[in-house]
């Protein structure tokens, strides 16, 4: 009977979410579209000076910045068209131009605002883009540059404020490992995209809840669960498909952490984290197919078999009619962090664990806590291997879950350097 309440709660919460996601896109699209228009028409100087895909740093692929798909952003939110809230949230139109061949998203964003004819009205509906329900708000009030700056501070007050908790948790030991697998994804740039700041965002907050909870095990593990669905909902509801699994992957590995305190070691504690990934994938599917289901019975366009092509493309072997393999995606994805300050930056981090830890007489760890933190370092890579085309296309920022691995690798370096081990 327990395992059918548990189910029984995730499907409430699952429709709970799609019934309140599709009504917070009602009261977007409510907002006038005025300010909203003459803001973005404000910030157009920045995407013409940076172009589609700048780079930070030159050659540093890490660095790079998806302007290309926040133009995408602004696009649909100053669609001004004369359709319901309702339509809107359901259809998310665009003006676009027919030959996009000559006008990339950048280029045709700046060609509407600057008032080119010829564009057309088009729907993106496949996602559902949650984004929305900030971006519209924001860009009432502030432009683009303003709100790369609040996203940038809001992002660095999260990471210290986790290095702050773990500190009074007397975690302290972690914090190296954490602020290395930070240094390589450059964490310090993701507020420049709003492409790769949403996954962050509810990657770190959900960090925050979870190192604030006062306790983890049996008793919360439903709650966990279904924190973890939750987790996978918000994060299906707000990203354009970037690097989704970062929010599973730290929350989960800030779980372990507090459980390892808690002196979970078994069998256990391996099949909690498989348990939580679950459960993550149902929200962020769930929510998927909650989109789907929506538009195909109120627009009468088959949504479902739209997304269903999209999932083959994006887990198929064929880029710009060229067949690509899970080793191309995968040196395409490692290539970008083999460089001297990431590497540096893991070193260090090694380092310090080193002087930090001290063997404890009662500490201990078993293969099992092993296991668990080498399920979780592998999950990117189990990510590349289901989405070869899109993970082979958008290197630079699915390169960002290699983070999860760092951190993972790093934790584990802990475990040994701070316990005994032993075998039970």
């Amino acid at each position: 009977m327990k395992i059918v309440r548990r189910i029984k709660n995730a499907i409430l919460i699952l429709i709970a979410g799609g019934v309140i996601g599709i009504i917070l896109l009602v009261f977007a699209y409510m907002i006038p579209t005025d300010p909203i228009i003459k803001n973005a028409g404000a910030s157009v100087d920045i995407f013409k000076i940076e172009g589609s895909n700048p780079q930070v740093i030159h050659g540093y692929q890490a660095t790079a910045l998806d302007n290309y798909t926040d133009a995408w952003m602004l696009r649909n939110a100053f669609y001004n068209g004369e359709e319901s809230a309702w339509q809107k949230a359901l259809h998310v139109y665009f003006y676009g131009y027919p030959d996009e061949e000559s006008y990339d998203v950048r280029e045709s964003m700046i060609a509407w605002l600057e008032g080119e004819e010829g564009y057309e009205k088009e729907s993106y509906a496949r996602y559902w883009h949650g984004y929305l329900i900030l971006l519209k708000p924001l860009l009432f009030f502030w432009d683009y540059g303003d709100i790369r700056g609040f996203l940038k501070w809001i992002e660095l007050s999260l990471v210290v404020y986790i290095c702050v908790i773990l500190s009074k948790k007397k975690l302290d030991r972690f914090i190296p490992a954490f602020i290395a697998s930070m240094i390589c994804i450059e964490f310090q740039l993701v507020g420049m995209s709003m492409q790769y700041s949403w996954v962050f965002l509810i990657g770190m907050a959900f960090s925050v809840i979870i190192l604030r909870k006062p306790s983890h095990g049996t008793e919360e593990d439903e709650r966990d669960d279904l924190l973890f669905l939750v987790t996978g909902m918000l994060t299906s509801y707000f990203d354009f498909l970037t690097y989704p699994l970062f929010t599973l992957g730290i929350p989960l590995l800030f779980l372990i952490i507090c459980e390892r305190e808690e002196k979970r070691e078994n069998a256990a504690l391996l099949g909690t984290a498989i348990k939580h990934s679950a459960y993550w994938s149902v929200g962020y599917i769930g929510m998927w197919v909650q989109k789907w289901i929506l538009c195909t019975v109120f627009t009468g366009e088959n949504l479902l078999a739209d997304g269903l092509n999209s999932i083959l493309e994006r887990s198929g072997r064929s880029v710009n009619g060229e067949q690509v393999g899970y080793i191309d995606a995968l040196r395409a994805n490692i290539a970008p962090i083999c460089k001297y300050p990431y590497f540096l930056a893991v070193l260090a981090a090694a380092v310090l664990i080193f002087v930090i830890c001290r063997k404890e007489e009662k500490g201990t760890f078993s293969g099992w806590v092993l296991l668990t933190y080498l399920y979780i370092a592998f999950l990117p890579f189990c990510w590349y291997a289901v989405s070869v085309n899109h993970s082979y296309i958008h290197f630079f920022m699915t390169g960002k879950l290699l983070g999860i691995t760092v951190f993972a690798v790093l934790c584990m370096l802990t475990e040994v350097r701070k316990n005994e081990f032993k075998i039970h």
